[in-house]
């Protein structure tokens, strides 16, 4: 349900899990468990199971489900920008150059100095044009 907004939170380095499939009760758990809030459009779930631990979205668009998480919990959108994997969630750690040729396309090998890779599942990144539409996006949604 809010599966976009979870990717823009990654993207902004927030601490996000999100699960395509959960029932409400395990998602109430396991929020409680590890001090999490769960950010939900499911008034069922707030209603039936008395989810206390939980924020409500309002809007459908993903641009304006970021933009009232972001100003409600007072978050920097800019601040931590692409320091957690987009797939896993896990931070991201420097890595050498060297480590990654051979496992980056060989252009991005020769034009990139900087790289990152994700601990838990070895994605690599590095930083490429789509870093500055990523941030043009996100002034466009801030500036509004």
């Amino acid at each position: 349900m809010l599966g976009k907004l979870a990717a823009w939170m990654r993207i902004i380095g927030c601490d996000v899990l999100y699960f395509k499939k959960i029932s409400g009760d395990e998602l109430i758990e396991q929020a409680l468990q590890e001090g999490r809030i769960i950010l939900t459009r499911d008034t069922l779930l707030i209603k039936r199971r008395k989810a206390k631990n939980h924020f409500f979205i309002h809007d459908d668009h993903y641009e304006k489900q970021l933009k009232q998480v972001v100003e409600h919990f007072k978050i920097d959108p800019f601040k931590n920008i692409f320091t957690r994997c987009l797939l896993c969630n896990t931070p991201l750690e420097d890595i050498e150059k060297e480590f990654v040729q051979g496992k980056v396309p060989s252009y991005v090998y020769e034009t990139q100095q900087n790289f990152k890779i994700c601990p838990s599942c070895n994605k690599i990144y590095w930083q490429a044009t789509h870093k500055g539409c990523v941030v043009r996006q996100l002034t466009a949604i801030f500036s509004n």
